[in-house]
């Protein structure tokens, strides 16, 4: 049987195929006329099974790093075994065995953790498999791709507001004569201030399925806590309004270029390279491009200078498509067409995620009397903000 990145490198080559044979052609049609029927037909086609390959890609590329991250965890846990006894013992007391009503689990970039004192295991040996844990952390990653791109994590063990100093200003130099005295301007800062919106989610099981399948219910209630907050925190950071609620980087990214009128909020290929250069240069040492996900058939018609395609699609497991020789991220959250910010460029690690130390996991008994059901409920706090507005900016599509 094939190993994931087996698979996932067998969808990266058919990808890679349907382009060449199908979409490529196609494409060079639709730069020096109009589509017939046929081939808007054709082009169509293609253009969907690309992205049910991007699906499927993104899809085995999140279950592999879940492998990989499951392997790191219980490799740390096997090293640690009260602790490892500990986490299993307090998830347990609130999803099955019901001695506790909730339990905080500690947030951090690389793993949650329970911070128990050793010797409390005394579930006479039932254990959750480590990869309860690893299923609530790693959908808050992979369902927020400003997270994926590349943006600065940064965990606090409470929730009160961060100020952060801001350079705004750098100040300024000046030539002087010899013996005269030394001109120039002073540099000037500002302030950020990084909150803790709280993000959560809540559902019921059925008493029977509670009493019947324990593991079931760990599993589920796992997989629904970690992906329903991660879909919230993914839509904030990529377009929150930042009044009482997060700044996200669309929202946040001041706009580098517009788009021609008539082009239905299109960018071309003017318009991306302007883009790249309307970052300052040491930027774009670290840069990637953040691209809505339906912006994407437009992006990949566009040819340089040279007749070569801007985008090259990866056929490396584990290596990000390339647009002008950086890194492209599909976003689902944001938007594209007419005064739409559909494409960002920029060094994505300027851009921030503070999360609250803390993953609070509750089960009820009581809050869904009425249906017999039991309640469960996951709460986190973050919020994100870009340190620097010059080094992200954004593709904003054409008024009208």
């Amino acid at each position: 049987m094939a190993s994931i990145r087996e698979n996932i490198k067998t969808l990266l080559d058919e990808r890679a195929n349907v382009w060449e044979v199908e979409g490529k052609p196609l494409a060079d049609i639709a730069s020096t006329r109009e589509f017939t029927s046929e081939e808007r037909t054709k082009f169509e086609a293609a253009e969907a099974a690309i992205g049910g390959f991007d699906v499927r890609i993104r899809a085995l590329t999140i279950t592999a790093d879940q492998e990989r991250q499951i392997n790191e965890f219980g490799r740390q846990l096997s090293n640690d075994p009260a602790m490892r006894s500990a986490i299993e013992t307090e998830l347990r007391c609130v999803l099955s065995t019901r001695e506790k009503p909730s339990s905080e689990i500690k947030f951090s970039g690389k793993e949650m953790t329970r911070a128990l004192s050793a010797g409390t295991a005394t579930a006479g040996g039932n254990t959750v498999p480590t990869t309860f844990l690893d299923a609530l952390i790693i959908p808050l990653r992979n369902f927020a791709t400003v997270l994926s791109a590349g943006a600065t994590q940064i965990t606090t063990g409470s929730g009160e507001s961060i100020t952060l100093p801001r350079l705004s200003a750098f100040g300024s130099a000046a030539q002087v004569a010899e013996a005269t005295t030394l001109n120039g301007t002073d540099p000037s800062f500002d302030q950020l201030t990084l909150k803790s919106y709280k993000f959560g989610d809540f559902r019921g099981i059925s008493r029977e399925l509670a009493q019947d399948s324990v593991l079931d219910i760990e599993a589920l209630v796992s997989q629904l806590i970690g992906q329903n907050i991660g879909i919230a925190l993914g839509q904030k950071l990529a377009t929150g309004t930042g009044t009482n609620q997060t700044a996200g980087i669309a929202t946040s990214a001041t706009v580098g270029v517009t788009g021609g009128t008539g082009v239905a909020g299109g960018a071309t290929f003017d318009n991306l390279i302007d883009l790249f250069y309307s970052i300052p240069a040491p930027y774009r040492t670290n840069s990637a491009w953040l691209v809505a996900d339906a912006a994407f058939a437009g992006i990949r018609k566009l040819k340089d200078s040279t007749g070569q395609y801007l985008w090259v699609p990866s056929v490396q497991v584990g290596q990000p498509d390339l647009i002008q020789g950086k890194a492209v991220y599909g976003d689902p959250y944001l938007a594209s067409g007419l005064g739409a910010k559909s494409i960002l460029f920029g060094d994505i690690s300027t851009y921030w995620v503070r999360f609250v130390n803390s993953l609070l996991i509750e089960r009820s008994e009581h809050a869904l009397f009425g249906t017999d059901q039991v309640a469960f409920r996951g709460v986190l706090r973050a919020d994100g903000i870009l340190t620097d507005p010059s080094a992200v900016k954004a593709f904003t599509g054409g008024a009208s």
